[in-house]
């Protein structure tokens, strides 16, 4: 009798401990996210013409990350994990590698990194073999896929050799092979100027001058800072390509030339990540969402890459269902596809970590044209036609 009462009493303990179980609240998992900046970014200055004109204005992306985070709240209750992001501002680009590590300490495995091309560098020598993923929203430079070849950095935003791949992909099916370039004095013109060059020989179009302008107004250097004289060629040419990252030059283009032929790079017809006017694939609803959360600011192409950039993060943990750093890495890195309403899907390329994914060819008001470019075939993935692809990049992550 005295055993039967044991067991009893043991069976009745196991009923109390199971309904206290049920009773507990499940605990939610944070995972963290850090946009990185840096303060006084020159790449962020107001563009101007004079002191009291201003052509552009520029804005760091953040508010394409928080139109991620919030397009996660709904995902976040079945994943019974909430999303947190911290915005960290550098005071310099030496400055970024320590503030990520800092926050790496801290817990948070994922970073957004919008900085300069300097900052990569010190930050890959400081991360490399931790558990981290650095996204790369805004830099386009194509040494950090090719020289600096890291596998702790995914490069969301697009290389050069991918937006100048496309546009050379549209004029050439327009059979405007032959283009005649004007060349700014920095090094981020003579960065596009290589880019494109590159890309018209990859693709069969032809250079027939490369012109280096002057910015000013000065008279006496008319024949290097005036379009219709710098145009004024022997050889004819079908379109021109101006490489003008200060933007003064390059907007007294359009209309000056010594023919009349469309004019494409830095004004005109820009090859770009995002535009506010693209109107396919669910763009609308991603612009309206940014336009509200931003106070009606354009998103733009860094804008577009921040906001991809943790909805991959999300994504990985609703696939994996973890919030497993180990788990979402691999499927971020491995057969992860994922909806940048630009049509394809895009992906991590294995051998670069760049992110696959389509070029807009937009005009101020309109997108003209999407590349990959009908006709421009590729063996497995037709993305694999912009940018490095396996073969000829000599980065190679996956070997």
């Amino acid at each position: 009798m005295l055993r039967s009462a044991f067991v009893c009493l043991l069976c009745l303990a196991g009923t109390l401990a199971s309904g206290a179980a049920q009773d507990a609240p499940v605990q939610r998992q944070q995972i963290k996210i850090a946009f990185v900046e840096i303060e006084n970014d020159p790449r962020y200055e107001p563009t101007r013409a004079y002191e009291r004109i201003i052509l552009k204005t520029r804005t760091h992306p953040f508010t394409g990350a928080e139109v991620g985070i919030d397009d996660a709240a709904a995902l976040a209750r079945v994943l019974k994990a909430d999303f947190a992001l911290q915005r960290i501002t550098a005071k310099s680009p030496a400055d970024v590698a320590p503030a990520v590590l800092a926050a790496l300490d801290a817990g948070t495995h994922f970073f957004l990194i919008d900085a300069p091309a300097e900052s990569f560098k010190p930050l890959i020598a400081a991360a490399r073999g931790r558990d981290v993923l650095l996204f790369n929203v805004s830099e386009p430079d194509d040494s950090l896929r090719r020289d600096l070849c890291a596998g702790e950095f995914v490069h969301v935003y697009p290389s050069r050799a991918q937006l100048t791949d496309g546009l050379i992909q549209f004029i050439v099916s327009r059979k405007w092979r032959d283009v005649l370039v004007l060349e700014g004095p920095s090094p981020a013109d003579a960065a596009m100027t290589a880019a494109f060059m590159h890309s018209a020989q990859k693709f069969g179009a032809r250079i027939v001058a490369d012109q280096h302008f002057k910015p000013g107004t000065d008279p006496r250097d008319r024949e290097q800072n005036d379009p219709a004289l710098l145009s004024a060629i022997n050889r004819d040419f079908d379109a021109v390509f101006v490489a003008d990252d200060a933007f003064d030059f390059a907007r007294t283009v359009p209309y000056h030339l010594a023919r009349p032929r469309p004019v494409i790079g830095s004004i005109d017809l820009e090859p770009v990540a995002w535009h506010w006017t693209w109107e396919r694939h669910g763009a609308p609803q991603v612009n309206a969402r940014f336009e509200r959360k931003s106070g009606g600011r354009h998103m733009e192409g860094a804008d577009w890459a921040a906001w991809l950039a943790v909805k991959m993060i999300v994504q990985s943990a609703l696939r994996t269902e973890s919030a497993d750093f180990a788990r979402e890495r691999a499927f971020i890195l491995g057969d992860g596809s994922f909806d940048g309403d630009k049509g394809l899907a895009v992906s991590v390329r294995p051998w670069d970590h760049q992110l696959r994914q389509a070029i807009l060819l937009a005009a101020p008001y309109e997108i003209v044209a999407d590349a990959p470019i009908e006709g421009f075939l590729h063996r497995t993935n037709a993305l694999d036609t912009l940018g490095d692809d396996g073969p000829e990049s000599p980065c190679h992550l996956n070997k």
